[in-house]
């Protein structure tokens, strides 16, 4: 007596693998164009906030005299975001320095640039935002507006 033969479901090994090739494939398309959505995401925050900074600086410096740290914009509520205040937000750390009556420096460069190639921010009291590629901004780094 002869027995039917079973009918085997699912899928071969080879067919397995040509789908794990081509997701491969796929992935090693996309990352690439995902990183540089988020680094170009990250250092449109970084200027956002460098304008923040810049116009919290002109609200102390109308109400006290002077120009301000970080420290004293966000205790005294000039910024709102306490992650820009800590000086740290979207992979970008922000520094504000060379207080002056009359003049102050802020900084924002990323966490990580490993390949030196992100974007480095730099604003003064004259509210034009300079950029750097790879090291830090300057008075002398390109003006981006």
């Amino acid at each position: 007596m002869k027995t039917a033969p079973k009918l085997q479901r699912g899928f071969s090994l080879i067919e397995l693998l040509i789908v794990v090739a081509i997701i491969g494939i796929i992935a090693a398309i996309a990352i690439p164009y995902l990183n540089s959505a988020r680094q170009a995401t990250q250092s449109a925050s970084a200027v956002s906030s460098l304008r923040t900074i810049n116009s919290a600086q002109a609200s102390y410096r109308q109400a006290t005299g002077q120009y301000g740290t970080l420290a004293q914009l966000g205790s005294g509520g000039y910024i709102a975001d306490p992650s820009l205040a800590g000086g740290q937000k979207s992979q970008y750390t922000f520094a504000v320095s060379n207080n002056t009556d009359l003049n102050y420096e802020a900084n924002a460069d990323p966490l990580i640039d490993t390949n030196n190639s992100y974007q480095h921010y730099y604003i003064d009291a004259s509210g034009v935002i300079r950029i750097n590629v790879g090291a830090a901004a300057s008075t002398a780094s390109t003006p981006i507006q």
